[in-house]
């Protein structure tokens, strides 16, 4: 009888869920405590992590790029890929009790190593915002690059999260090659007229994480890189905390004093011959099963305490790291073995 209830309020939440648009859910998000991301996730293949996510029931979901596997020229496919998407069971699900947001890498921008010279690259970021539930008369529809940011949260205990474009102009602009111009004009906009204490930065490409043959990452440009972190150091900016994907395998680390947590492979992961050696080049955690990564916020007066739980396939917390943080710098707590 019980389970009965349960069920029943469930259904009706998904209910009046599903007659309240994406964008009206992420702005009824009074402060973020919850929130999951993933990438690398191909519409083909079998899709485990929604079960688990679909359990975890958290307050916001972040698509981090390859959100889809288009591989393709041709527009029509992309949009076609995305609607194969939609129609995956646990995720129409998912999606219709949990606000989605969300950038782009290459494989759903385009194709493999696809950057700004890519000629249909208007239409996918059409197809790609439509996918997001980008409301009609959103500025991200009139601009170049689908580059965003939210805020949550109120007075010390804000949470700015920024999600990053790191294909749309990529190559195009010899003074900025990664983001453009208009990118970095926005970005440093951003950091400089802030007053949240805690920050997430959205990355297709990995930002702080070692080089390794056969990648794409921030190292492949040094005077961004620098110039990026250059802005964090600027604006005094608070809490940072860099997500990634990308990479096919999961990773918690702390490198030039910011922590970056990259979760990769919802639907594949690196070949078993080199997860020896990227265990020992990247250092920190690493889990090379399919997987999501799920972060949880805690607040002591303005300083903030995350969670960070790598998920497997089974929406099981494989690794559990915490960290506090004090005078703008994280130190992570010891916390017992799973």
């Amino acid at each position: 009888m019980k389970t009965g209830i349960v069920l029943f309020f469930v259904f009706l939440s998904v209910s009046v869920c599903s007659q309240t648009s994406n964008h009206e859910r992420i702005k009824s998000i009074p402060q973020l405590k919850r929130f999951a991301f993933g990438s690398c996730n191909d519409q083909r293949d079998p899709q485990p992590a929604w079960k688990g996510l679909i359990k975890d029931t958290p307050e916001l979901f972040i698509w981090g790029g390859d959100n889809i596997y288009a591989d393709t020229h041709d527009p029509d496919r992309i949009k076609y890929f995305y609607d194969l998407q939609n129609l995956r069971p646990d995720y129409a699900f998912f999606k219709s009790m949990t606000p989605i947001i969300g950038t782009w890498d290459d494989h759903d921008f385009g194709y493999d190593r696809s950057r700004g010279n890519y000629v249909h690259k208007e239409l996918s970021q059409h197809h790609a915002l439509d996918f997001l539930e980008e409301p009609i008369d959103s500025p991200r529809r009139l601009q170049k690059g689908i580059y965003t940011s939210y805020d949550f949260g109120q007075g010390d205990q804000r949470t700015k999260i920024i999600l990053l474009d790191n294909r749309f102009f990529k190559d195009l602009d010899r003074e900025a090659p990664l983001l453009g111009t208009e990118q970095w004009a926005w970005l440093e906009e951003e950091l400089k007229n802030s007053d949240a204490h805690l920050h997430f930065i959205m990355s297709g490409i990995t930002v702080s994480s070692p080089w390794y043959p056969g990648s794409e990452e921030w190292k492949d440009y040094p005077k961004e890189s620098a110039k990026f972190f250059s802005l964090l150091e600027r604006y005094k900016t608070k809490g940072v905390v860099l997500i990634s994907g990308d990479k096919h395998f999961a990773n918690i680390q702390q490198r030039q004093g910011y922590l970056e947590f990259m979760s990769s492979g919802m639907t594949h992961t690196v070949p078993h011959g080199i997860r020896k050696f990227l265990a020992g080049h990247f250092g920190g955690t690493s889990f090379f099963g399919l997987s999501y990564g799920l972060i949880e916020i805690t607040w002591m007066g303005n300083m903030p305490t995350l969670k960070m739980h790598i998920k497997n396939r089974h929406g099981r917390s494989v690794f559990i790291n915490e960290y506090h943080l004090t005078n703008n710098e994280w130190f992570r707590d010891d916390i017992p073995s799973l």
